[in-house]
Parts: C-alpha cells; structure tokens; sequence
C-alpha cells in the first residue's frame, strides 16, 4: 500500500498515462491531495474573489488530463471499461458551473453520477 506522498506524488508522474492500473490506495491519496488543493484555493476565493477563480481556473486546467488518466487506469483495474469515465467524470465536470441553473433532476443526476464515480473507484481491483 502507497503512503500519501508516494501515492500523490504517482498522480503527477502518471500525467498522460492512460494505459496501466491504478490501485486503490493510488487514487485515493491523489484524492485527497487534491482535496486539500481545493480548499486552500477556496480560502484564496475567500479573501479575493477574482484571484481564486484565477487560481482555480488554472487548477482544474493543470489537473483535467491528469484526473482523466487516473480515472480510466482506475476503472481499468476494477475490470470497466475506461471509456464510462467520460460519463461518470466528463458530464459532471462539463455541468460544475451551471449546476445551479438546470432543472432539479438534472442536479440529481449529477450528484448520483459524483457517487457512482467515487462507489467504483473505491472497489477493489480485479485481476
């Protein structure tokens, strides 16, 4: 099992691999590496608005190809097919901004598609 900065540190080694698995352990590290990320860039926002959506526009940049490579290595390891990571990752990344807007099933469905993404990711690998 990986330690939290060996696991983090994989996430951003692995940028562009889309090919090989990724452990439990791997993703879930990198999980909350970034999780951290997150709200100290919330906390950015905080004190200044328009920094933070800088900063925070910059971060979902840099972190899109990395996520998108560790989700289908992730979902190849629990025997699924990677391409459902455009579905379960895609859509609820595309509707981030105008969630708020879209009708109450639609936000539904993209917390069921948040939670279905993080139930698979939690499964254990398949050999």
């Amino acid at each position: 099992m990986l330690g939290f900065f060996e696991g983090f540190g994989m996430y951003w080694t692995r940028y562009f691999d889309f090919k090989g698995r990724s452990q439990r352990s791997e993703f879930w590290w990198s999980f909350l590496g970034l999780t951290i990320l997150t709200g100290i860039i919330a906390g950015i926002i905080n004190v200044n608005n328009r920094m933070g959506k800088i900063v925070y526009l910059i971060f979902t940049i840099v972190t899109f190809i990395p996520n998108l490579s560790q989700y289908a290595r992730r979902f190849r390891d629990i025997g699924i097919n990677p391409k459902w990571v455009i579905i379960t990752y895609g859509l609820p990344l595309l509707l981030v901004e105008v969630i708020n807007y879209l009708p109450w099933y639609i936000q539904v469905l993209d917390i069921l598609l948040v939670l279905i993404d993080m139930g698979l990711s939690a499964l254990p690998s398949k050999d």
